[in-house]
């Protein structure tokens, strides 16, 4: 079951970053050639591929982290006793929790309400500036539910060992 609701989790997730990836890429390709070709460049190419890239990475970040991809520094717990491992596992997931839930998600969520409210938008592409900083909140719900899902994985005493973060 957690297994299922891990994977339709990746799915989800890349689905919606690797289209914006590869728009990304689109547009930065599209700025090279009129840079150094046309020698003329657009202002909504270029915002564009900044605000997927900022989309990008903070999915990326929970992607990863549902994968047990971060960099970690693990020489005195590898050598910890298995039941201390769990436990270390289950509080620094706790953390992230509440890093994910109070920064990203509360936080964010008022970020992107105060830029409704004043209206702000994007130089060139005239696009509310709330919907860029969209992603800081789902992305906290997002890194919460890999959290929620590896403190549920370790208890249940499924050993979780950091993956391969790949596209299958």
């Amino acid at each position: 079951m957690l297994h299922r609701i891990h994977r339709s989790l990746d799915v989800l997730v890349l689905a919606l970053a690797v289209p914006m990836t590869l728009v990304m890429l689109g547009c930065v390709v599209w700025q090279v050639i009129g840079r150094y070709f046309l020698n003329s460049s657009t202002s909504f190419t270029d915002e564009l591929s900044r605000f997927l890239f900022i989309w990008v990475s903070l999915l990326g970040a929970a992607y990863v982290l549902g994968k047990r991809g971060h960099i970690a520094i693990t020489g005195l717990i590898d050598h910890a006793p298995r039941p201390v491992r769990r436990g270390i596992d289950i509080f620094i997931a706790g953390l992230v929790i509440l890093f994910a839930t109070v920064i990203l998600g509360v936080g964010g969520w008022l970020l992107v309400e105060r830029n409704l409210r004043l209206g702000q938008v994007t130089p060139a592409m005239l696009l509310p500036v709330a919907y860029v900083y969209a992603i800081i909140p789902l992305s906290g719900l997002l890194t919460a539910i890999y959290a929620l899902l590896v403190v549920c994985e370790v208890a249940s005493g499924q050993e979780i060992e950091a993956k391969e973060v790949s596209l299958d």
